[in-house]
């Protein structure tokens, strides 16, 4: 007997007729096994192939090799153990392993083994059934006859072990005994045997399993017990709603039989007549069902934020038009329409417009091409009325100030495109200017400040300042830039600063003039642009160099290239929308004619469709061209022509299907394999970062299956990677030039105030904080500590299993966990991870399973324990925390260590050092966020006065007031010290202090102006170089992810031109990575690696 509490064993039985002179473990392919326990509300799980079974693992290399016991099964021949483990509902207990083995014969082979080895004289053979045909028993009536042995091969029956089923199976309801005429009599036989019940096992190939559907009761015979000996008690196995009946007639939950159901049913009484009831007084039905009516058509909806009405509201006269309105009412009712997929609501003036797209079923949103939507368009008259009259709307609406250039607009269609850069809402053509003379003055040049002005400026307002430059300074900024830049820095920073149609102007006239001809830039310009945009260049080109762009293409090309560049130069192509589908099958049919099926190729007539057809027309086309061929248009112009002119006409079938991922697969093409392909890749970034580089990015992640930025931060490398990242990323410029330095005594100078009132109010009210790890959905303490404790478990570590846990859980679940997988297991889960795991990964799951206060505590101990002192770990912690953080972790580390933390911090540092951090231990900032400008210039005078005024300096006057005033005041204060001293606050603590001391109060300055971009920072110095501060990165990761890390991953990338996820990838490696990753949102449960980089190149 199992101890108290304890899950009894299985019990492996196989279901059939005891044989004489056959062992117990002999059976064939039709027996059945049946396995059972005597602990209720348990679970059996069971292996046919000897290994041990795992209910929590059940599948190995893919393959299924744990089943659940579900109902009795049958084995395959041959020599099979069967392992069977019973395990509670809850799976926190297990019951020992049973063993059993079988040796498994064919139908048939059973019998013919025990014919050839009989002795006696008695005969058995009728006990088996080897007839063919069906019969409505096994145990046929004893006739005496001699055993002949034949040398022929015997003839395979059906199971002599199992019934015919003939009969119709035997419901699982039916008790009664077995008839005396269906078993055999004892004078038949020696070994008079019972009959195994009809059915009703029924055989479904799942796992090797047969399954018993209906019920029914277990052989009365059991293995090994004599006949005449009463079987031990066995359960009997119902039907799902024979055990439902049960139960329900028996609610003390005790097992009866179906005999004892039919006393119950029989014995049970009439019930007694009830009286005569009183007739109620008429009521109200209990349950009054909804009539479903209209709503109501009125002729305003009720508005004022009430959205449920106004949908309503809309939805009536919806109904409403589509009764008085056939058409529609067609149009409506005949599709089968999904979801809705998008909405928008859009304030047009005189009315309202509603725009809802639908799903449509079987069909996934972008799938198909929007050309037909112009043909379905082109049907209905009322439609083209509407056209011009939404055109002229637009044409009425002024234009928002400031607008990118008009070249861009000229794109061959007028499609949903979206540029990364964008104009600049503060722009000040004056002040950028002098910027950009600032940054080329003196020894050395300030990349940094020329890439934050021309890569965040839109070409109208590039083109401004390149004028008022020339205007302030009287030089030409384009030759300055020369005289400061080199290499492809400058050629992207000059690329900027021309006009579109000038660049490709310039470009054009590069690709011709001198030895040779880059045909790959005649293409590239000449076939993606539209009829307006390439008479623009060629009205540039005259102008600029003097010459006819036609001639000098006509004069440095030849053969079909030169008629193909000809033909685009004319800027002919029929730009309309609509589609004649006959003209289509005309073209499709010319084109097929043209290549595949002649003998050589037509290339002009190529040339004639592809050149001068719509956009919309060519899809058509190629459409109907599908129908013809077994090929794609492109591998039939592969397979027809070659070199240069294969070239020009795969770009202009790729730019009718997708411009945008044909620009993608150009860049790709110029960072693929070794060396990069530079003046491509600025072409093209520089001429389509304000069309449709974010649909280019989207294209490029498709195709290879990483971001654009990735490969460029992989790619390149100094401040040519960081203008080119600048332009592809987008977004608002870094605002840090004017958050500290120059920049911001440039900036607080000339303005009131009031203003400055208003800034530091904003500064101070508007700080928004946004974690990247978040409490998980259906969260279950107990099953992430099973899971740990299986990582853990056996021979090697699960990592990824560890990951998956402990970075996608909020600190508050994790700490549950720790409380369980102690309660569950006996044993520290802490201890367990760092016996288990080490490096960087380690670091970080220790911290994990940690509050934050004990975190905190544990590496202010670590920085003081020991000979010297980790200093950055002390300004990090104690200079960048609240009040209340400060009081939690100096509680903590009391617990922890019985010390007070700032006994051990006066004793480990000294000077003007230990004296900031112990102010900042007592924490007592003020916290308001109220600030007095008088007392603000009061401070700045003081500052100024113990520093900048002063011979040598008075740290003390710095430390009373970074210390003691509130966020919003020193903000104040720090305007005032920089109109009052003409210099940032950040400038003065370098020129008066050093050291530790300098470290400290930085520190402070910097969170007060924006912990995001000081934490940014941090992180920076913790990967840049050789190396990785690795104890700095999982501090500031564990610390921060659930607090501001979106705002400091935003910070970082406007400072350093890359993604944090990007240099995490490239500095860390392996699970250390993974975890890193997940902590900042950038991690993946399914175990791939979202960052994976492409591989390096050169050397690397």
């Amino acid at each position: 007997m199992p101890s108290a509490g304890a899950v009894c064993p299985p019990v492996i039985t196989p279901l059939r007729k005891a044989i004489p002179g056959l062992s117990g473990n002999k059976i064939d392919t039709s027996t059945l096994i049946e396995l059972c326990t005597e602990t209720t509300e348990c679970k059996i799980f069971f292996t046919s192939d000897g290994t041990k079974p795992n209910p929590f693992q059940r599948k190995v290399a893919g393959r299924e090799v744990t089943f659940k016991y579900i109902g009795s099964f049958t084995l395959k021949p041959g020599k099979r153990t069967i392992k069977a483990i019973a395990v509670a509902r809850d799976g926190l207990r297990e019951s020992d392993v049973m063993t059993k083995q079988f040796n498994v014969e064919d139908i048939g082979r059973l019998t013919q083994h025990l014919k050839e080895d009989t002795t006696t004289t008695d005969d058995y053979s009728g006990f088996f059934d080897t007839s063919d045909q069906d019969s409505d028993s096994t145990i046929k009536p004893k006739t005496k006859k001699k055993i002949t042995r034949k040398t022929k091969s015997p003839v395979r029956g059906k199971s002599p072990l199992r019934k015919s089923l003939t009969k119709p199976p035997r419901e699982a309801w039916a008790s009664e005994p077995l008839l005396p005429d269906t078993l055999g009599s004892a004078s038949d036989g020696p070994f008079p045997t019972q009959q195994i019940p009809d059915g009703p096992f029924n055989p479904t190939n799942y796992s090797g399993t047969q399954i018993n559907v209906w019920g029914g009761a277990i052989p009365p015979h059991i293995p090994g017990v004599g006949p005449g000996i009463p079987p031990p008690p066995y359960p009997t196995q119902y039907g799902y709603l024979t055990e439902n009946m049960i139960n329900t007639c028996n609610p003390d939950g005790r097992y009866v039989t179906v005999g004892d159901i039919k006393r119950m049913t029989g014995s049970r009484k009439p019930p007694p007549e009830p009286p005569k009831p009183v007739e109620p007084p008429p009521s109200k039905p209990a349950i009054e069902y909804p009539v479903y009516q209209d709503p109501p058509l009125n002729s305003v909806s009720p508005g004022k934020g009430d959205f449920k009405d106004n949908i309503m509201h809309i939805y009536a006269h919806m109904l409403e038009y589509a009764k008085n309105t056939k058409d529609f009412r067609l149009r409506v009712a005949e599709p089968q329409m999904g979801k809705m997929l998008e909405a928008k609501f859009e304030d047009e003036g005189d009315g309202y417009k509603i725009t809802v797209v639908m799903a449509k079923p079987g069909i996934p949103r972008g799938a198909v091409r929007k050309q037909p939507k112009i043909e379905t368009f082109k049907k209905p008259p009322p439609a083209e009325k509407t056209k011009p009259k939404k055109k002229e709307k637009e044409k009425e609406k002024p234009p928002p100030q400031p607008k990118s250039d008009p070249f861009f607009a000229m794109e061959t269609e007028d499609l949903q495109t979206e540029g990364t850069v964008k104009p600049y809402d503060k722009f000040n053509a004056e002040q950028d200017a002098e910027v950009l003379r600032k940054a080329m003055k003196g020894l050395g040049t300030d990349e940094e400040a020329i890439t934050n002005v021309l890569a965040y400026r839109s070409n109208p307002q590039r083109q401004e300042i390149r004028t008022t430059f020339k205007t302030m300074f009287g030089k030409d900024l384009i030759e300055e830039l020369k005289s400061e830049l080199s290499g492809h820095y400058l050629d992207t920073c000059k690329s900027l600063l021309m006009a579109p149609a000038e660049y490709d102007a310039y470009q054009l006239h590069k690709a011709i003039k001198g030895l040779g001809t880059d045909e790959d830039v005649l293409i590239e310009i000449l076939c993606t642009r539209s009829n307006a945009q390439i008479k623009m260049i060629k009205e540039t080109y005259k102008a600029k160099y003097n010459k006819e762009l036609e001639k000098d293409i006509i004069g440095d090309t030849s053969g079909n290239l030169k008629r193909l560049l000809v033909s685009q130069v004319q800027a002919n192509r029929d730009e309309s929308k609509e589609v004649d589908r006959n003209k289509a099958k005309q073209d499709a049919k010319a084109l097929y004619e043209a290549g595949e099926k002649k003998w050589g190729t037509d290339e002009s007539r190529f040339n004639v469709i592809l050149v001068s057809r719509s956009y919309p027309q060519l899809r058509a086309t190629f459409d109907e061209y599908d129908k013809l061929s077994k090929k794609d248009f492109e591998e039939v112009l592969k397979s027809e022509m070659s070199g240069d002119l294969l070239s020009g006409m795969k770009t202009i079938v790729r730019c009718v299907r997708n411009k945008a991922g044909h620009f993608a697969r150009q860049l790709q093409k110029t960072m693929k394999g070794i060396g990069t392909d530079d003046d491509t890749l600025v072409r093209v970034v520089v001429s389509r970062c304000e069309i449709d580089m974010v649909q280019i990015k989207e294209a490029f992640e498709s195709l290879a299956g990483q971001t654009l930025q990735q490969y460029i931060a992989d790619d390149l490398s100094s401040d040519y990677r960081d203008v080119i990242l600048s332009l592809v990323m987008g977004g608002p410029p870094p605002d840090r030039a004017t958050k500290s330095g120059k920049g911001f005594v440039e900036a607080v100078k000339y303005k009131t105030e009031e203003e400055l009132d208003e800034q530091v109010r904003m500064e101070t009210e508007n700080i928004q904080e946004d974690p990247t790890l978040k409490p998980a959905e259906n969260f279950n303490a107990e099953n992430d500590a099973e899971v740990l404790k299986k990582a853990m478990k056996g021979f090697g570590t699960d990592e990824k299993a560890i990951i998956n846990v402990l970075g996608f859980r909020s600190n508050e679940q994790r700490m549950e966990i720790v409380k369980t997988f102690k309660t569950m297991f006996g044993k520290d889960l802490v201890k367990e991870l760092d016996g288990e795991l080490s490096g960087g990964l380690k670091v970080l799951c220790h911290g994990l399973c940690m509050t934050s206060p004990d975190f905190d505590a544990m590496n202010l101990n670590k920085a003081i324990k020991g000979l010297g002192t980790d200093e950055q770990v002390l300004v990090e912690i104690i200079c960048t925390r609240s009040n209340a953080q400060i009081q939690a972790f100096k509680t903590a580390y009391k617990a922890k260590y019985g010390k007070e933390l700032e006994t051990d911090v006066a004793g480990d540092t000294s000077g003007n050092f230990k004296r900031l951090l112990i102010s900042c231990l007592q924490a007592n900032r003020d916290e308001s966020k109220e600030f007095d400008r008088n007392k603000a210039k009061q401070d700045a005078q003081a500052l100024h006065e113990a520093g900048e005024k002063k011979w040598g300096t008075d740290e003390s006057r710095f430390n009373v007031i970074l210390v003691a005033r509130s966020y919003a005041q020193l903000r104040a204060t720090f305007q005032e010290y920089a109109k009052l001293a003409n210099k940032d606050i950040e400038d003065t603590l370098k020129s008066e202090m050093s050291g530790d001391l300098l470290k400290g109060m930085l520190a402070v300055v910097r969170c007060i102006r924006s912990k995001p971009a000081h934490f940014g920072d941090e992180l920076y110095k913790s990967m840049k170089g050789l190396g990785t501060d690795d104890d700095r990165l999982c501090r500031i990761l564990v610390s921060r992810c659930e607090v501001d890390m979106v705002q400091i991953k935003e910070a970082f990338q406007q400072a350093y031109k890359q993604t944090l996820g990007m240099f995490i990838a490239d500095d860390v490696s392996g699970d250390y990575k993974a975890l890193s990753l997940a902590l900042i949102g950038e991690g993946s449960t399914t175990g791939k690696d979202t960052t994976e980089k492409k591989s390096k190149k050169g050397w690397f």
